[in-house]
């Protein structure tokens, strides 16, 4: 390869790495931590570089006058719900509201659900609009070192792609 050869296959890597940069990472990022993110509600817990298992809900305790709680059977007992994951609800409509957005130079990940945040942070609540009680805190997103690491290995991975 002449000198003038490897400075244009140079100049065209140099491209295809910053067209990576400005369009695709963003959405790799977005997408490692929207997978991440939604894993906690399959671990039961938040992962930041081992899995913090959330507190145990009442409808799943044979002992709670909870158990098997469903809305949907109008307010009698459900198997299913006695065994469902933490924060599934019936419908997962948490888990699949995870969703990123892109702005330049920034990727915000989040969800549109008012009530996240009782659960991220463990603030009051109302059964049924009557009675208050504090939801135990159940983080879902976050800070997270396993997170940055899959982000990483990715990156790298692609960076190798593009260099070959």
């Amino acid at each position: 390869m002449t000198p003038e050869e490897f400075q244009r296959v140079l100049a065209a890597k140099m491209d295809e790495i910053k067209r990576y940069r400005d369009e695709d990472l963003p959405h790799v990022i977005g997408k490692e931590a929207v997978d991440h993110f939604q894993d906690s509600f399959t671990n039961e817990g938040f992962t930041d570089e081992t899995v913090e298992k959330w507190p145990e809900v009442e409808r799943r305790k044979p002992d709670s006058p909870w158990y098997g709680f469903s809305t949907l059977t109008k307010n009698r007992f459900s198997p299913t719900r006695a065994t469902d994951r933490i924060l599934t609800g019936e419908t997962n409509e948490l888990r699949n509201s995870i969703d990123y957005t892109v702005s330049p130079g920034k990727v915000t990940v989040g969800t549109d659900k008012v009530y996240a945040a009782v659960h991220q942070f463990g603030q009051k609540a109302m059964i049924f609009g009557k009675k208050a009680f504090t939801m135990p805190k159940r983080p879902f997103i976050g800070k997270s070192a396993k997170l940055l690491s899959n982000i990483q290995d990715k990156i790298e991975r692609d960076l190798s792609r593009i260099l070959k």
